[in-house]
């Protein structure tokens, strides 16, 4: 499935993993330069309700429970959360080919894996990934109140925490090379420039300051 260039002209697209600050550069963007946003973990839930069977490891996972997620080995994780993704993206699609009808939008989520983008002929300048170190992302995530709860259903809730900590790192990892081999921008979060360096990387990088 591809977008008609005039829709792609309309598009700007936030990648990553998880705990990158991703939302919070969006959401700036967005408010200060007047776009409309598109999230791709609130539009996951509804695609969640239209699945078929050609997205067969997208409904396991939408009816599996904590201990089959979260138990599993590692490496399955990263290889299910990447085809996960794969299966969704013609839901995205479409999305953004009915939000870009009306002006720019900013997307941003993990679901924007950067040989999908690249597939659509996403223009280089219209598209940044951005991805936290392995120290950072348990750093911040250890601080969330509510990470016991997502675990807490598993015979070993420390260990499905490693495991959590484990899928997001090496998915981080995949990100970063997949923007790599497609010639894309990234930004590696470690905790030594502020937030809003990375937005003014961001703006810079979108040629949103001239806009």
């Amino acid at each position: 499935m591809t977008l008609e260039p005039s829709w792609l002209a309309n598009l700007y697209l936030i990648g990553g993993s998880p705990c990158s600050g991703k939302t919070t550069i969006t959401n700036q963007i967005a408010e200060t330069h007047g776009l409309s946003t598109y999230r791709c973990d609130d539009a996951y839930f509804e695609h969640a309700k239209v699945l078929t069977a050609e997205q067969p490891v997208f409904s396991w996972l939408i009816n599996a429970t904590s201990e089959a997620i979260w138990m599993r080995p590692v490496p399955q994780q990263i290889d299910d959360e990447l085809e996960i993704y794969r299966e969704e993206f013609p839901f995205i699609v479409r999305d953004l080919k009915n939000l870009a009808a009306s002006g720019p939008v900013i997307a941003e989520g993990a679901a924007l894996l950067p040989s999908l983008v690249a597939s659509l002929g996403v223009a280089p300048h219209r598209a940044i990934w951005i991805v936290p170190t392995e120290e950072f992302q348990r750093h911040h995530y250890g601080r969330r109140d509510w990470r016991h709860d997502v675990v807490k259903d598993c015979s070993d809730p420390d260990q499905a925490w490693e495991n959590w900590m484990a899928r997001d790192a090496g998915f981080a990892r995949q990100v970063a090379l997949d923007a790599h081999e497609h010639g894309f921008a990234l930004i590696t979060v470690d905790g030594t420039a502020s937030i809003e360096s990375n937005l003014t990387i961001v703006e810079r990088h979108f040629e949103l300051r001239n806009r």
